[in-house]
């Protein structure tokens, strides 16, 4: 199968490249003295439809040259900055070269009346930082949506997640006409707009907040993408409603509105399905499994637990079924004096499934196995509400104000069947067990800013105060048989728990800031700040055994209540040098930390007092506009949670149980990067090299006991020796003539860590390593593939046993297939190879070969009414897969997941307040 594939995709380049070719020639000069116009952008777009077909740059003599270029007619545009852009129609039929002699580029100082030029923007423009895409003249399906739109631009890729990857970097957030769309998932956008609804894509480095307003660049962006809707888009409305229907009672369905009138927007959504579509961000992808709630103050290093955040993840186990729906609101009045914005939200997700679990634990003497059966049932429930206000006094004065609140139900039922087993394979114990829990969680977070510019250019001051607030209420039974064995395999010992547990735990948290930035020239800044940070956490578990069918005899041995505070000030100082190409910082920060404790029920507790200095320094070196360099460190700490200071020990897992350490003390992380980044949109090429590396002074780890009995007791405990590196290269490539666009990703990593196992410092090193091309390649309005493979090798070593070596490679081979058919036909298909190796301990064969496909008719003029059928999982291969190595154990995960389905799906776009097209 994969040699058809390949050889499908490599027929079609053949044909496309059998078609006979023109090459169109010329030189540049200017109006006032004839000089060569170099590196002036060129470009042929079919006049047809405004899609760009060849585009080049003007040599140093200011000659161009573009090849194979098919027989049609096309408009020739040629653009340079303080010059007026030349346009005039070109037809090609078959000749076999074209020169269009010498060009006069006419400055718009000197723009001589008698020439004809129409000012019309190039497809691609470059402004500053900003990168500008046209969209009507890479829009080929007008069907599609923004996401679709995305992977047609130079230099972005768009993962089967939504994660969106420009110029070599993630993109952070999108914004709809510079606004917020539907709060910080980015999805909303760019699967639910239109993309013959945007006129403009921009991408660009978005500044900081701080640097954005005191006007100096202090190096911080993110990578942000802008869709700048078109003015019809911005009156009337536009949505999509559709509905499917098909196999094992599967189902979709979806309503989405959008209204504009000026500055005002109204955007709503609605939708239900059970085929795995939860419209989450990639951020929450990449979470699952995690049970991640630490949140990390970059600027004043220091973290935080809280209870809330959008915990949707089900472990991946089971298809969910998934209700959300979200309204929005958005407006500018008093001549945008006051801009507000609201969102409120709703999702429920229900999830049944089953997984398993196989661990091999290394032991300094031995080797064992844990294997673990589940059947799970999820459901969860949450409200949510973002509101934004801004308001602008004056040209010196801003305020700001955001805050966000939700409420969060879950429930959770699981029923496992675990043993482990020695390196003999004998069964050394077993354990049953039904784990059920009620959780309650409310979340809350305000932030008032206030912006204060000054008449001296580079003179700022600013104030933030944050307020977070998160309650946590959870119910959960425990009903476990513990079994354990002797060599003889008989049973020599049982434990039976029947507990109810409850768990409550609430934080809050306030911050406030001040920066104040100080010019002491036009180069040279001084900037300087104050932080106060204070965090109060107090979580209680109250443990009762079964009596008399009532959970009524309190365990003391097995409960506490534990109250945590910590009260951290930071001050900081650093001067900033900013002078044409270059921009470099250099200062720190020094802080004064507290932390208390205090044991409700032991009637005890201890407070630690830290000094820590946060130095800092980067440098930046900006060869141009598409092109820079930046190298950078800084200092962080980080302060031990209430979860893992906690003095108790948690028997949710009989065999594996957890005991806080109230003696932990803060952890001090350095971080060294180096980054460079080169854009050439108009050359259609691109790098991004990236390469960090992170060493840990006292950092939380593992310490392990493990008995005879199999049973793993662990502690968090300080250590040193921690360290990781990683590294990141993109690399993308544009062959004109063949429409291939070539794209190569390489991510190495090598991480060191220290834990400890019955007594023994273990020190584990594992190195990673993935890597894989992908090729795009389109011809006209006929056909799109795409092709990718993505290997990746992992090797892990532990001092513990250097006879015990784990290595694997995992492959995925990918190729997706977009034809349009005559008859307002459309054929989509899309088909993943994976290859999982096996080893000495995972001998189950997991490869899996998942194809999708789909076939569509579209109706009306409009094409605004589709009628497809969808197939997913052709194969009904689909698995769950999950593998990983680390300290001292590897693991290897299967569940249950979506098969295969089909659908039937019907979907109309409706508009009004453009000109629309008659209706068959």
């Amino acid at each position: 199968m994969h040699k058809h594939c390949f050889a499908f995709i490599f027929f079609l380049l053949l044909l496309n490249t059998g078609k006979a070719q023109t090459t169109v020639r010329g030189r540049l000069t200017a109006t006032a003295n004839f000089l060569p116009m170099a590196y002036t952008t060129v470009m042929l777009l079919r006049s047809s439809d405004s899609v760009i077909t060849a585009y080049t740059r003007a040599g140093k003599e200011g000659e161009f040259s573009l090849t194979q270029i098919a027989s049609c007619t096309y408009r020739l545009l040629i653009t340079r900055p303080s010059f007026a852009d030349y346009e005039d129609l070109l037809t090609v039929s078959n000749q076999p070269e074209i020169n269009l002699g010498s060009i006069v580029m006419v400055s718009k100082a000197n723009l001589l009346k008698e020439v004809i030029i129409r000012d019309r923007a190039s497809a691609i423009r470059i402004r500053g930082d900003t990168t500008e895409f046209l969209v009507d003249s890479f829009l080929t399906n007008k069907n599609s949506n923004v996401e679709d739109l995305l992977k047609k631009l130079p230099g972005i890729q768009v993962d089967k997640n939504g994660k969106i990857t420009a110029q070599g970097q993630e993109v952070e957030k999108v914004l709809v006409d510079g606004e917020e769309f539907f709060g910080n998932d980015p999805t909303m956008a760019t699967r639910n707009l239109r993309a013959e609804d945007v006129e403009k894509i921009q991408v660009f480095d978005k500044q900081s907040d701080q640097a954005a307003f005191s006007g100096i660049d202090d190096g911080e962006k993110n990578k942000t993408i802008n869709l700048q809707l078109k003015e019809d888009a911005k009156k009337g409305y536009f949505g999509r409603a559709g509905a499917a229907g098909g196999t094992d009672e599967r189902y979709d369905s979806e309503a989405l509105f959008n209204a504009f009138k000026n500055k005002r927007k109204v955007s709503g959504y609605a939708m239900s399905n059970n085929i795995n579509k939860m419209n989450l961000n990639w951020d929450d992808a990449e979470k699952f499994g995690s049970g991640n709630n630490m949140e990390y103050n970059e600027q004043e290093g220091y973290f935080y637990s809280s209870f809330g955040g959008d915990d949707y993840e089900y472990n991946q186990i089971g298809v969910p079924r998934t209700t959300f729906s979200g309204i929005n609101y958005s407006d500018k009045v008093a001549n945008d004096k006051h801009s507000y914005n609201i969102s409120l939200t709703q999702k429920n997700l229900y999830a049944s499934g089953f997984e398993r679990n196989f661990t091999k634990f290394i032991l300094p003497d031995t080797l064992y196995y844990n294997n673990q059966n589940r059947d799970v049932v999820n459901n969860k429930d949450k409200y949510g509400i973002n509101l934004s206000y801004e308001w602008v006094v004056d040209s010196f004065n801003t305020f700001r104000v955001k805050a966000n609140a939700s409420t969060q139900t879950t429930s959770n039922l699981a029923s496992t069947v675990a043993d482990n087993r020695n390196e003999n394979e004998a069964l050394v114990n077993q354990n049953v067990r039904l784990n059920r829990d009620n959780t309650q969680k409310q979340n809350l977070f305000t932030s008032l800013l206030w912006l204060r510019k000054f008449r001296t250019t580079g003179r700022s001051l600013s104030w933030k105060i944050d307020y977070g607030y998160d309650n946590m209420n959870s119910d959960e039974l425990l009903q476990s048989t513990l079994r354990f064995y002797d060599t003889a395999q008989q049973v020599i010992n049982s434990l039976t728990l029947d507990q109810m547990q409850l768990d409550r735990a609430t934080n809050n948290r306030i911050n406030t800031t001040i920066n104040y930035t100080e010019p002491l020239s036009k180069k040279l800044f001084v900037l300087t700040d104050y932080s106060l940070n204070v965090t109060q956490s107090n979580r209680s578990r109250t443990v009762n055994a079964k009596s008399n069918n009532e959970y009524n005899v309190f365990l003391d041995s097995l409960s506490n209540a534990l109250d945590y505070s910590s009260y951290v000030h930071t001050g900081g100082l650093s001067l900033r040098y900013v002078y044409k190409k270059w921009n470099a910082t250099a200062g720190g920060k020094i802080g004064y930390t507290q932390l208390e404790q205090f044991n409700q029920i032991a009637d005890s507790g201890f407070r630690q007092q830290f000094v820590n200095i946060f130095p800092s320094a980067s440098i930046q070196y900006k060869r141009k506009n598409t092109s820079n360099i930046t190298l950078r460190y800084n200092g962080s700490t980080r302060q031990p949670t209430i979860q893992e200071l906690q003095p108790i020990r948690n028997l949710a897992d009989p065999l594996y149980i957890e005991v806080g350490n109230p003696n932990l003390v803060q952890s001090f992380t350095n971080r060294f990067s180096l980054n460079y980044n080169s854009y050439q949109p108009i050359k259609g090429r691109g790098m991004y090299m990236s390469l960090t590396g992170r060493f840990i002074n006292d950092d939380f780890t593992q310490s392990e006991e493990v008995d005879a009995f199999g049973r793993r007791t662990v502690q968090t405990i300080n250590t040193n020796g921690n360290a990781d590196m990683w590294g990141y290269i993109s690399f993308w490539y544009e062959i004109k003539k063949l429409n291939l666009d070539v794209n190569l990703n390489i991510n190495p990593s090598l991480n060191r860590r220290v834990n400890r196992v019955n007594q023994r410092d273990n020190v584990n090193l594992s190195q990673q390593i993935s890597f894989g091309p992908s090729l795009n390649y389109s011809m006209d309005e006929v056909i799109e593939l795409s092709t990718r493979a993505d290997w990746s090798f992992n090797n892990n070593t532990s001092t513990l046993r250097p006879d015990v070596v784990t290595r694997f490679w995992i492959s995925t081979y990918t190729v997706e297939t977009r034809i349009k058919l005559p008859a307002k036909f459309e054929f989509n298909s899309d088909c993943a190879f994976n290859i999982r190796q096996r080893t000495a301990d995972f001998q189950q064969n997991l490869n899996t070969v998942i194809w999708n496909a789909s076939l569509t008719k579209r109706f009306l003029k409009s094409d605004a009414i589709a009628l497809s059928v969808d197939a997913f999982d052709l194969l009904n291969q689909n698995i769950g897969f999950q593998r990983y190595n680390e300290t001292n154990f590897i693991n290897e995960r299967v569940y249950t997941i979506l098969q295969r389905y089909f659908l039937l799906r019907l979907t109309w776009n409706f508009t009004k307040g453009r000109v629309e097209q008659d209706e068959d």
